[in-house]
Parts: C-alpha cells; structure tokens; sequence
C-alpha cells in the first residue's frame, strides 16, 4: 500500500523544516516565513499529495479499527441492510463504523471522502454518485483500502466491486409479469443519469421483445427517487393509461409512494392491477398483498463487501482486485394476477 506523504517528505522535498511547512500548511501567524518558502511548501504538498491528519500521531502507521460506509440514501432500506450485514463482520474484528449519508450530491461524496482519508480510516465500503470515478481518485492514489457497492466506478478497471445483477433483476421481474399474460405493463424508474441502473429498463424491454411484445404496449414513466415522485408517476400512468394491467416498480422506494396512490384511489391488488417491486424492504412482506418482487440479497451483498474489505486489510500482501456480481432471486407473493 502506498503509504500517506508526511510533514517530513512535504519539508525534504521543499527544502526546509517539518515545523515551516506545519506553519504553513496550517496557516498559523505570528512567524515570518518568505513568499518564496511559502511557494515551495504548497507545491510540494500538491506533488506528493499530501493530506493532512487528523488522528493522533501515535497512531501513524497503526489501525484506527475504523472503516467508514457512505450510502447514497439513508430511506432505502436496500442500503441500511447493507449496513447492518457489513456491520456485523466488522464488530466481530473489532472495528467501529462511521456512518455517512452522501444524499447522492457528488460535492457532499467529495468533502466525505477527504474527510475521511484526513481521519486515517482503515478502510472505505462506498456506493458512489455518478461523480465517484473523479471523487475517489485521491483514495486509490494513496491505496486506501476501498470496496464500491452496488454501483461501479465507471472507466476505471482496477477496484474491488460487489453488486447484484440489475439487468437480472429487470429480467426476472418483467418476464413473471408476462409469463402469466400481462401485455400491457408500465415502468416506473428513477432516472438516475447512472448507466448500471438503467439496465433494470433495458432489461424490461428485451423481455417484452422476448414474448413478441410490441414496444407501443408497454409504458415507461420516469422521474425522482422519492415515494413522492412514485405516488405522482403512479397517478400519471393511471390517467394516461387506464388499460394498463400491471405496474413494475423498478425501485422500492418509489413502490412505496406508488401503493399508497394506488390504495388511495380504490385500486385492489392484484384484482384490478398486478404489481411486481424490485427490492425486498421489510413493507413488501408484510400485509394482506405479499407483494410479489424481485429480492436483490442485499444483506449477502453487505456481508461479502465486508469481508472482502477485510481481507484487503489484514493481507499483508496485495489482494487482486476482484468484480463479485451476484445473482438476484424471485419472490412470489400475491400482488400478480395470472390473466392468461
């Protein structure tokens, strides 16, 4: 593992003293120190990209027993179960967790993640925005220990990797609902800008084209990643398209919103509209529906990202890095009306 510049490599590399480049790169007064050392100095920390620390010196060179989790949204329960799984291997290692929720904005992922290397963590399990290549370039330049969850890193090849197949899930789920004669079936999604999710829609199509199913039958309707946003698409679809026969959340989140508007409005499931959800939130099981959805094994996904993080820890030599992508499965509740 490339190891951290130090305040010694800053001053060697400038050509003064550790205590000059503390002065400088902690912006202290009272000591005159010359534009031209000043100059120096910072050029110096920006070749050798160094990071300040905020952990006790008496740990350099030491475990933390830190890891840090940032997910990209807290209300999901796909990734606080991730959280939970992880959390459980690393407790029996000894390791405390921080928690971050990055909300999904690439500026908040960023000042996270520089906190994060300024805190000396031993590692980082991330589920990235759409800016995590650029955002995590400092981490592997260091060789900060790091697993990506769920979503990758795009353009970048060399990283440790852990997601469920989405294009999988879209399958599963859209070829059950035509398996038991539904033609006509509306999409909702979140359109998140990030290729790997697409893929739940692409794969919604290419089970349509599968069963001969013209694209004019099916609909597609887009928008934020909120129950808000999936009461709202919910509503839409049902105006737009009052001979649709069933409704494919492609996220659990906006299902949760899409249910509420569909109870609200006197809709009986599966009697008047079939409904197929991926993600497996404690909700979809629970009630008379047992909805029937696409379960993305996101504790296993918690526990190999876990596991994987530690190994790369206590090796003393280098892991190769590894892309572990894991099947989804179908659940079968009674929110699927066989119309055949």
């Amino acid at each position: 593992m490339k190891q951290y510049a130090t305040l010694k490599d800053v001053a060697k590399l400038a050509g003064t003293t550790a205590a000059t480049v503390s002065y400088v790169l902690n912006q202290k007064e009272g000591r005159y120190i010359s534009d031209e050392t000043r100059r120096k100095v910072l050029e110096a920390a920006k070749q050798l990209e160094y990071v300040k620390s905020i952990g006790a010196s008496s740990l350099k060179g030491k475990s933390r027993k830190l890891i840090a989790i940032l997910i990209p949204q807290f209300e999901n329960q796909f990734f606080t179960r991730i959280i939970v799984a992880s959390e459980e291997i690393f407790v029996k290692h000894g390791y405390d967790l921080i928690i971050c929720n990055t909300l999904d904005k690439p500026e908040r992922e960023k000042a996270i993640l520089n906190r994060m290397i300024q805190q000396r963590v031993d590692g980082i399990i991330l589920t990235p925005t759409k800016m995590g290549t650029e955002n995590t370039k400092l981490l592997r330049k260091v060789g900060m220990k790091m697993v990506v969850v769920d979503r990758p890193l795009p353009g970048v090849k060399d990283f440790f990797w852990v997601a469920t197949n989405n294009y999988g899930c879209g399958y599963l789920g859209a070829n059950y609902l035509f398996s038991k004669g539904h033609r006509k079936v509306a999409y909702i999604n979140w359109d998140s800008g990030i290729e790997d999710l697409e893929a739940r829609k692409h794969a919604f199509f290419d089970a349509a084209e599968s069963y001969g199913i013209p694209q004019g039958h099916l609909v597609v309707a887009e928008g934020g990643f909120s129950a808000e946003e999936g009461c709202q698409l919910t509503q839409k679809v049902l105006e737009e398209h009052p001979d649709i026969t069933a409704i494919f959340y492609g996220f659990n989140i906006q299902a949760l919103g899409g249910i509420k508007c569909l109870t609200e409005r006197g809709v009986s499931i599966p009697d008047d509209l079939s409904v197929m959800i991926i993600g497996s939130p404690e909700w979809v099981m629970a009630g008379k529906n047992d909805f029937t959805h696409v379960d993305m094994n996101d504790l296993e996904l918690g526990r190999k990202a876990a596991s994987l993080l530690l190994s790369q820890i206590q090796q003393d030599d280098e892991v190769p890095f590894q892309h572990i992508i894991q099947d989804c499965s179908l659940v079968e509740g009674n929110s699927v009306r066989d119309i055949r």
